[in-house]
């Protein structure tokens, strides 16, 4: 009867583990739809909206009543069989001083986006000790640099005037998000986010993919940059999304095969002058949704099903194309478009759709 159990609860353990890998691919895939939906909308633009002398000369502390309003979701201390309040949000108050924050020490989540907080005015955070979650976009912010915080998991910094990346140092840090600031090279220690999985850099003035070498990255968003050259991916073994929408690529050397994990790549309105490049993703052994809609060798629609079936003889293992997923139909249109240039014994670049 005892094994009977055993086996029972086994089997339950196995159905949960498997229900919870589908919810998890289920939420990556509605991620990804959302990133592609973000891409069709115009973003806001907030970097100009506020100058450091408007900080300078306008202070607006945040006081202890104001910030006790600001707390929500009543939950369980870390260290004391006690209860307290665990997030605090001050978003959207026009904020230069947030010090009174500190004195809640049992808060896990702060958000306090869409103030006029300096650099200097973020570090008085840095003392809460279980803090895992630092939401501060749309600020003044020119620097990320904070002393190590512990427990910190989510860290976004996203609308403000950063130019750089050094001087992240927080070892349980898993997602990182710097959209839209100013920021030209990456430097970040490997070392020291180690458990780092997402990385958001869009919107940003990058040229290259340097400097991004954490080895647990698994998704990558670099869109909106000035991206010319793919470097270092050699190194992001774990990555299973890469994000390089509107940049200026105009080839794909950089991809190679140790980028084995990599299933989605989008690659929409760069500067791919032939169609032909993408069989240099061919070394890619896992991927299955491509994005390559608005390069020079794909930008009309009338040869959108020309230039599937050209793909597809490249790169057959592919999913989806772009929006659609790959029909049975295309698939065997390009084994017999395939078949027909191995016969003539020409190459893929004689396929391109134009020179």
């Amino acid at each position: 009867m005892e094994d009977k159990n055993y086996d029972e609860e086994k089997a339950k353990e196995k159905l949960e583990e498997e229900d919870l890998a589908q919810e998890e691919d289920l939420a990556q895939e509605e991620d990804l739809a959302k990133e592609e939906d973000y891409d069709e909308e115009a973003q806001p633009e907030y970097e100009s909206m506020i100058s450091l002398d408007e900080v300078e000369r306008d202070t607006r502390v945040l006081t202890h009543a104001e910030a006790g309003e600001c707390l929500h979701n009543l939950g369980k201390c870390i260290t004391l069989y006690e209860y307290a309040y665990l997030n605090l949000d001050a978003s959207d108050r026009g904020l230069t001083d947030i010090s009174m924050i500190a004195s809640f020490k049992h808060v896990r989540y702060v958000n306090v986006s869409g103030n006029r907080l300096t650099s200097e005015a973020l570090c008085a955070l840095e003392t809460i000790p279980y803090l895992q979650t630092l939401r501060a976009d749309r600020n003044c912010l020119t620097s990320v640099e904070l002393k190590p915080m512990p427990y910190l998991q989510e860290l976004t910094l996203n609308w403000n005037k950063l130019t750089d990346t050094s001087g992240i140092r927080h070892k349980s840090l898993e997602r990182l998000e710097l959209n839209h600031n100013d920021i030209r090279t990456v430097n970040v220690d490997p070392q020291i986010l180690v458990n780092l999985k997402i990385l958001e850099l869009r919107g940003n003035a990058l040229i290259s993919t340097a400097g991004i070498c954490c080895p647990n990255l698994t998704r990558l968003f670099l869109a909106e940059n000035q991206i010319e050259k793919i470097e270092n991916l050699e190194v992001l073994v774990n990555l299973t999304t890469l994000h390089l929408r509107s940049n200026k690529l105009a080839n794909l050397d950089g991809f190679t095969e140790q980028c084995r994990s990599l299933n989605y790549v989008n690659l929409r309105d760069n500067e791919l002058p032939r169609i032909s490049e993408l069989k240099k993703l061919d070394c890619l052994p896992n991927l299955e949704t491509l994005i390559v809609l608005g390069n020079p060798s794909l930008s009309e629609e009338k040869e959108e099903k020309e230039y599937r079936r050209i793909i597809l003889t490249m790169l057959p293992k592919l999913k989806r194309i772009d929006k659609d997923l790959v029909l049975d139909q295309e698939r065997n249109e390009a084994k017999v478009l395939l078949k027909k240039i191995q016969k003539s014994k020409s190459k893929f670049e004689d396929s391109d759709l134009r020179d």
